[in-house]
């Protein structure tokens, strides 16, 4: 497990041939001549940015959100980082080690790590003990921590201690061996473990800082203790945010931007292209509708270029339990919902290609996937995850079909009028404002799928939502029919994208499905499941048991990652073909943007919140052009395949 000379060495030596690469001598792309550690009295590095999407806590421990894990990810540190080409790397542990039985997990603390405050005082060194305190306080259900379940599916008793089964915290599987020995114990083998120590729900929490605060913890910048790269110095909901650099990091060296200032402006997606051209801001995301202006005018052309693709996916969702106003009529809704030739119309109908002209309008086709897991996330013995069973054919099949469509179309007609339905079916469809493309894509797709079906058929209603608190007020709610989602991966194992449809989730079905439904009136084999075989013979149930029976199967095979991997591909497989969820894109994260941000020189990984985090990115002279990424990225993807078979050969 330990990290040795050699990858070092080679690791060390592809880091220097990027920089070459992208440095190139004072030309553009070269990182500012102020940058921290050039010696002197140098300025300070500062980078500013506008946001549009607010962080509603800095509880990292309780917290699922994207826009809070950016803060957490530079304000806390982690037991195991990952470089900037997704191979594990030394954190806040030196060393590491897994008993033979695969159950126990032993870690080694840096020495000299502490906790700071707010204002940049000295708290409290880290011991192994915070370790401990943070997995206690998410294990309390009155915490309602939403990354609970990672915890619960690999250390032991989690879940036991959730449930009320045992009362003792000491029984759960983590213990401070000593100050600096950290251990912990699962439930079952978990060869993805390591990866999983990157989220937030194993980050560490100081206890007696934590017993002061109280439910105030994470609240204000001053309510959370601070270990890593960065200190939130000011946090001001809908105003601002300003982190400095943490000079007593164990890393900060690598830390070479001294100042973040970002500023809240709800039209920041508008704004922000001006601002950078005054000189307000240091980044900005060029929308669609600029972008060939910007490569057209000789003075911008060579500042814009794409942004990496993330391993977020994003995919249709349909509600089958309605929560919106009787306006939209969710009784009738329920009734299409529910019939699966109405969902295959729908699904079969969407032209993809044009739904992602806004977030894409070089080449619409460049990030479009049919499956849930994107393809590169994971694979056994060679074989891509996504070629794996039943996902195969899905993986390699184009879902937008029109004479199909048609004919589910004509199919759903006569089911649904039979049942009691009246046409046109109401199909809320909300967006999220303050997200670039979201609002843009849906006109499209109503356009397209109700000239494809007809307006007798479907009424797609588009309407904005609220830009603040949008997935609690809406998604979690149920006040939608059809709304776009995503979803990204928290460790290393196709099982984390099935999370969304596991039991206690608020996605697409509603939570009423409990573990005692499964265990009853089930006779169905893997191989009847993978069909989508349903016989009231044979089982009563509803889809979402079968798929979570499924799923089910994959998880209790911890050891054969064929025989698991394949478990994950059939019930994914199962989502898409009988149209629970309509795939769409793995969307590059902020699409266009000009910036003088570096690159590929910060970490990276598809799982966890490593991409978040600044720690060893430079501020730029002035942005790379679309060439010089292209250029960069091609040498990345070299020496990343390096540097992961250098690892998976120690």
């Amino acid at each position: 497990m330990k990290r040795t000379k050699q990858l070092i060495a080679l690791l060390l030596a592809t880091v220097l041939v990027l920089g070459l690469a992208a440095c190139g001598g004072g030309s553009a792309g070269s990182p500012s001549p102020s940058a921290s550690g050039t010696g002197g009295e140098a300025a300070p590095v500062v980078y500013r940015e506008l946001y549009v999407m607010e962080a509603t806590t800095l509880n990292y421990l309780v917290t699922s959100q994207t826009t809070e894990f950016e803060l957490s990810a530079n304000f806390i540190d982690t037991l195991v980082q990952y470089d900037q080409y997704g191979v594990a790397q030394h954190g806040l542990a030196t060393d590491w080690s897994v008993s033979d039985d695969g159950l126990t997990w032993t870690f080694t603390l840096r020495d000299g790590v502490k906790w700071y405050k707010s204002d940049g005082t000295e708290y409290a060194d880290l011991k192994a003990q915070d370790f401990v305190d943070s997995m206690h306080y998410i294990c309390d259900p009155a915490h309602d921590s939403k990354t609970f379940d990672i915890v619960s599916s690999a250390v032991k008793n989690a879940q036991k201690f959730y449930s009320g089964e045992i009362t003792d915290p000491n029984e759960i599987g983590v213990r401070a061996v000593d100050e600096k020995t950290l251990e912990y114990t699962l439930e079952a083998p978990t060869p993805y473990f390591l990866s999983m120590l990157s989220y937030v729900c194993f980050m560490p929490v100081n206890g007696d800082f934590l017993a002061e605060v109280g439910d105030r913890f994470g609240t204000s910048a001053d309510t959370i203790l601070y270990n890593g790269a960065y200190i939130c110095q000011e946090f001001n909901p809908q105003e601002n945010q300003v982190w400095v650099k943490n000079t007593n990091y164990w890393n900060a060296d690598n830390v070479n931007i001294d100042r973040i200032e970002r500023t809240y402006n709800a039209e920041a997606l508008k704004l922000a292209p001006d601002m950078y051209k005054q000189g307000s801001v240091d980044q900005a995301k060029i929308p669609s509708e600029l972008l060939q202006a910007w490569l057209d005018d000789a003075s911008t052309a060579d500042l814009v270029r794409p942004t990496r693709a993330s391993y977020f996916t994003y995919w249709w969702l349909f509600n089958f339990d309605p929560q919106f106003d009787a306006a939209y009529e969710p009784d009738n809704w329920k009734l299409a919902v529910n019939n699966e030739a109405f969902r295959l119309s729908i699904a079969r109908g969407i032209d993809r290609a044009k739904a992602e002209f806004p977030y894409e309008p070089n080449n619409p086709n460049a990030n479009l996937i049919n499956t849930i897991t994107p393809e590169g996330f994971c694979d056994y013995s060679g074989t891509d995850y996504t070629q794996m069973g039943d996902l195969a054919a899905v993986s390699n099949t184009n879902p937008f079909n029109a004479e199909e469509a048609l004919q589910y179309k004509a199919q759903a007609i006569q089911e649904l009028t039979a049942a009691g339905a009246t046409f046109p079916i109401k199909v809320l469809m909300p967006y999220n404002p303050g997200t670039t493309y979201w609002g843009e894509s849906c006109q499209i797709l109503e356009q397209q799928l109700e000239g494809l079906l007809g307006t007798d058929y479907i009424d797609i209603i588009v309407e904005a939502g609220p830009s603040t608190n949008f997935l609690s007020e809406v998604r979690k709610t149920g006040k939608y029919a059809l709304m776009l989602c995503n979803w990204g991966p928290d460790y290393a194992d196709p099982e984390t994208y099935s999370d969304p449809w596991s039991l206690g989730y608020t996605y697409s079905w509603p939570e009423k499905t409990t573990q005692a439904d499964l265990l009853t009136g089930y006779t169905y084999t893997a191989e009847d499941m993978s069909k989508g075989v349903f016989d009231e013979d044979k089982f009563i149930g509803t889809p979402e048991t079968v798929y979570i029976k499924m799923v089910q199967e994959g998880k209790d095979e911890k050891l054969d990652i064929e025989k698991r991997y394949t478990s994950f591909a059939n019930a994914e497989a199962f989502l898409i073909n009988h149209a629970i969820v309509i795939p769409f894109h793995r969307q590059a994260s902020d699409g266009y943007v000009v910036s003088k941000l570096s690159v590929f020189d910060r970490p990276f990984a598809p799982f966890g919140v490593a991409n978040y985090r600044y720690e060893g990115a430079h501020l730029l002279d002035t942005p790379i052009s679309m060439d010089e990424y292209y250029a960069q990225m091609a040498e990345w993807e070299t020496a990343r395949e390096a540097a992961l078979a250098a690892s998976a050969s120690k």
